[in-house]
């Protein structure tokens, strides 16, 4: 493997930072309740008391106006750090917004309108066209929110299952009511008023920053994910800052470093460790997810091989993990090393580290790119004891899988704040069958174990990714992510990060290409 590591992400719109929320985000929660209870004392005058419509619509409008709100905070994931929390909220105010569509479709077409580039992330619909007809546009975008989700192909099959019952169960029951003589009130309660409130929300969010753009507009296109009662003390946006200068080119120089060890991980993988003489410990000190540049004479020729370093920074000796590669001259010089070989290395490089100390991160990795993330979720679990992992790992079989055993005693170590969820190609993978629990168990105390290791056969393809992303991995969850691994993983991986609004800044990838 050659790794070649930098920081790098897929352009997109989104650029916030993370966003810290409770379990319920309480203003929030009072702004639903206060909504129900100001729609419920409007709907009691109109239909009990019988209160002149000039009285009970405005109130049922501005009752709507705060459950959209809360609606737009369930659609950014700004309602509360739970993913369910943001679901129930979303539904509960759904139908008082619109009768058709569900909550899902709503939420995804209003996010890919944040990743379409605007910066005020403008509904087309609200926008454009002769001005007379904007009125009649402002009152019917939730027609052009479900036409415009109709209109997507390949979206999931219950997310489409459940807007299309949403657009027939509603409206059958707003024809049931007409159909027993209550269409006034109906139209006095609910679809007036909501339509009033659509114009009202279309007006303020999309027609009039278009003309006198204002400073919430522009902060909740940088900070998405930001609830609403916190904008007050959210400074203005900065301007661009420069780009960060790029690292310089590491030493040119290259040292002699004997091996002490050489361990098979796997048929193929050999972990070889080299001892750092004294008077090199400082010029060798490295960060977690750094890489070597080893040199070899292989045919009379010099050959330079990058190899990530898979110790933790404590450890007295490097190590690096060496895959054999068919037709690799330097992989298989390197996994013929014996004790006591001389192998030139260059110092230390590369970017591939985090940026804090975050308190969730999810690490993708696949066959050999483990070797740089490893020593990357070892090094913050043992420095942060508030922070977790999550780490997707991707091989054909379990004979393929590097430091297998190291993973599985780092997750009792962690004791769940380390979790990984083996991805294996190979669906007649012994170790399939063992998660499903036909391995008897040696004990009862082995059986009655908890395990943070999950075993599912397939690959992660780009349908699992955004299953992840859309509810247990939400990026609103994840403060950074790591990925190493082929191309055919790393792609769909990245695409999805950058659709689903994930920041360049917090994707660390290091490539790496078979040579």
């Amino acid at each position: 493997m050659i790794a070649d590591a930098q920081v790098q992400g897929v352009p997109q719109a989104l650029a916030e930072p993370r966003t810290r929320l409770p379990v319920v985000v309480v203003p929030t929660a009072g702004l639903l309740v206060a909504g129900l209870a100001l729609w419920g004392w409007a709907t009691l005058l109109a239909l009990v008391w019988h209160s002149p419509a000039w009285v009970t619509v405005p109130l049922h409008t501005l009752a709507v106006v705060a459950l959209f709100t809360v609606l737009h905070e369930a659609a950014h994931h700004a309602a509360g750090s739970l993913t369910w929390v943001n679901e129930v909220l979303g539904r509960l105010t759904v139908p008082f917004v619109s009768p058709f569509g569900g909550f899902p479709a709503a939420r995804y077409v209003h996010l890919t309108q944040h990743r379409s580039g605007s910066p005020e992330h403008l509904t087309p619909w609200n926008t454009r066209g002769p001005a007379w007809t904007l009125p009649a546009r402002w009152a019917t975008v939730d027609l052009w929110y479900a036409w415009r989700y109709l209109s997507t192909p390949g979206r999931p099959t219950a997310e489409s299952a459940e807007m299309l019952a949403m657009l027939v169960f509603l409206p059958c029951v707003l024809a049931a009511v007409v159909g027993t003589g209550h269409g006034w009130e109906l139209a006095v309660v609910y679809l007036l008023p909501q339509r009033l409130a659509l114009t009202l929300v279309s007006w303020c969010h999309d027609w009039h920053p278009r003309r006198r753009p204002t400073g919430y507009h522009r902060m909740h296109a940088e900070r998405p994910s930001q609830p609403f009662y916190r904008y007050a003390a959210i400074p203005a946006p900065r301007a661009p800052e420069p780009p960060a200068s790029v690292a310089e080119a590491p030493p040119a120089e290259f040292h002699p470093l004997t091996v002490t060890g050489v361990r098979w991980l796997t048929g193929e993988a050999v972990a070889v460790t080299l001892a750092v003489p004294d008077g090199l410990r400082e010029v060798f000190r490295f960060a977690p997810g750094q890489h070597l540049v080893l040199r070899a004479e292989i045919g009379g020729e010099p050959v330079e091989r990058s190899y990530a370093i898979c110790a933790c920074p404590d450890e007295p000796e490097l190590r690096v993990a060496i895959k054999r590669v068919p037709g690799g001259r330097f992989s298989e010089y390197a996994t013929g090393l014996r004790l006591g070989d001389r192998v030139l290395a260059r110092p230390p490089s590369g970017t591939f580290t985090l940026r804090s100390r975050p308190r969730h991160v999810v690490a993708v990795a696949a066959g050999s790119g483990i070797a740089p993330v490893l020593p990357v979720v070892v090094h913050l679990l043992e420095t942060s004891p508030r922070s977790r992992v999550t780490l997707l790992y991707v091989n054909r079989s379990g004979d393929d899988a590097l430091f297998a055993d190291e993973l599985s005693e780092y997750t009792r170590r962690f004791e769940g704040r380390l979790r990984v969820t083996h991805y294996r190609t190979d669906e007649r993978d012994p170790s399939l069958r063992y998660s499903r629990g036909s391995r008897p168990f040696d004990s009862i105390g082995q059986a009655l174990a908890i395990s943070y290791e999950r075993y599912v056969p397939g690959g992660l393809d780009p349908g699992r990714i955004r299953a992840l992303l859309e509810v247990r991995l939400h990026p609103a969850k994840v403060d950074e992510w790591l990925v190493c691994a082929p191309s055919e993983v790393a792609g769909p991986v990245r695409a999805a990060l950058a659709e689903h609004g994930v920041p360049d800044d917090v994707v660390h990838v290091e490539h790496f290409h078979r040579p």
